[in-house]
């Protein structure tokens, strides 16, 4: 969402107070609960990885990510 604030004042007086924080804990867990049951047990490389160049880097991207589609097309298939 954007605003528009005139004035400093207005823009300060419309900051996040700590029970804004303290909702938003909760619904940052419901969010990545909600997110892990739809994509469950997704092999996510972990660590850092050093390449030689960018498009080596690219090219695991790629290969890390055909693999998470090939996953979840056998899994739409397997719900049907």
């Amino acid at each position: 969402m954007i605003r528009k604030f005139r004035t400093h004042d207005e823009s300060a007086r419309d900051l996040r107070s700590e029970t804004d924080v303290e909702k938003l804990i909760p619904r940052i867990r419901s969010l990545w609960s909600f997110s892990s049951r739809l994509t469950p047990n997704l092999m996510i490389p972990r660590g850092i990885r050093k390449f030689r160049t960018i498009e080596e880097a690219q090219l695991e991207r790629d290969h890390w990510t055909q693999n998470r589609v090939d996953v979840l097309r056998r899994r739409s298939r397997i719900a049907r």
